[in-house]
Order: structure tokens, then C-alpha cells, then sequence
């Protein structure tokens, strides 16, 4: 697996788990590094994207790169009335169980990564008209390890284990594998 496709499946595991978790307020308003204003008729939802991501190289064979960076969610609350506070404490509670279960034995979504702690929460009101706007910033740190192999990752190729022969016998076989990228194909 490449580096910046273990943050992409990074990013889209917590999107998922978000979404699968149908938090009150927050439902399946989850967004990728969304680039609309929010209208007040949204209502609340929640953005995800990854900051800067460090990588160290370990001087292995195959080449191994320790990963460190971070996940940003953003809680945006529209509300009418004096609760955005609380909403964005519930939810931001909501969000941080769902990211945050006890560690698991492999490492946290299915095995991606082997640390992802909650490490800062930033919490950003507004009053824009009678609309009372809000804006909590959980921040996760997550570190993995990518390990790139000769001439690309394996799980990017398409293969087929062939076999050719000459005539009767065992003793005029060849048994190959076939390597092929899909955009090639």
C-alpha cells in the first residue's frame, strides 16, 4: 500500500464510522473536506480531513515509512435558540466514543493504523444574525506504518498464476505469475 492511499482509506474510515454511528444531530451529514458555506437549513453535520502527515523513513528492505499526522473532524452546529454549546458537546462526546473505542486487538480500523488518540478540541462560537453558528474542532493524531514494495504496492496489480508445458510430463513445465497494473489491462 502507497503512503498517501493509507491516508485516503484513513480519511474514509472515519467518515464511515461517523456515518455508520447515526449520531443524534449529526446523521449521515458527513463530509469530506467540504468546500459549500452551510446553509441554515442544514443543519448540523460534520467534516473530516487529514492535516499534515510526517513520514520516517526506516531504512528496511522493502522500504518502510513510519507515518505520524493528524485527522481533523469538525462539528458545525446551526441552531435556533441558546443550546449550540451543548449540542456541539454532545455531539463532539458522540464523536470521540465512536473514534475512540477500547484499542482493539489488531489496531484500530481493521488493523489501518496502530495509534489514533484524541489530542486537542477547539471550540469556535459565532453570532451571525439570528442564526447562533458554532464550530468544534476534534483533532486525532494517528501513526502507521507503510511499507512500499519494489515497483509498486502488490495489491495494485491484477494477477494470474499460469502454467505452460511441453508435451507429457512434469518435466517441461513452467509455472509463472502474471503481474499487470488495472490501468494497463
Amino acid at each position: 500500500m502507497r503512503t498517501l492511499s493509507a491516508i485516503k482509506l484513513l480519511r474514509h474510515a472515519v467518515i464511515d464510522a461517523i456515518k455508520d454511528a447515526r449520531i443524534s444531530g449529526i446523521g449521515d451529514n458527513v463530509f469530506e473536506a467540504r468546500k459549500e458555506d452551510a446553509w441554515p437549513e442544514e443543519g448540523s453535520f460534520a467534516v473530516v480531513y487529514t492535516d499534515d502527515f510526517k513520514l520516517d523513513d526506516q531504512r528496511t528492505s522493502p522500504k518502510t515509512y513510519k507515518v505520524s499526522g493528524s485527522v481533523i473532524v469538525d462539528i458545525v452546529c446551526q441552531d435556533v435558540g441558546d443550546s449550540v454549546n451543548d449540542d456541539l458537546d454532545d455531539m463532539s462526546v458522540a464523536v470521540i466514543c465512536v473514534l475512540q473505542p477500547p484499542m482493539p486487538k489488531d489496531g484500530f480500523f481493521g488493523g489501518l493504523t496502530k495509534r489514533f488518540v484524541v489530542s486537542e478540541i477547539k471550540n469556535n462560537l459565532s453570532e451571525l444574525g439570528e442564526m447562533s453558528r458554532g464550530c468544534q474542532r476534534i483533532t486525532f493524531d494517528a501513526e502507521f506504518n507503510v511499507t512500499v514494495t519494489v515497483g509498486g504496492p502488490e495489491d495494485e496489480f491484477l494477477k494470474a498464476n499460469n502454467t505452460a508445458s511441453m508435451g507429457a510430463g512434469d518435466g517441461n513445465k513452467q509455472v509463472f505469475t502474471t503481474q499487470m497494473r488495472p490501468g494497463n489491462a
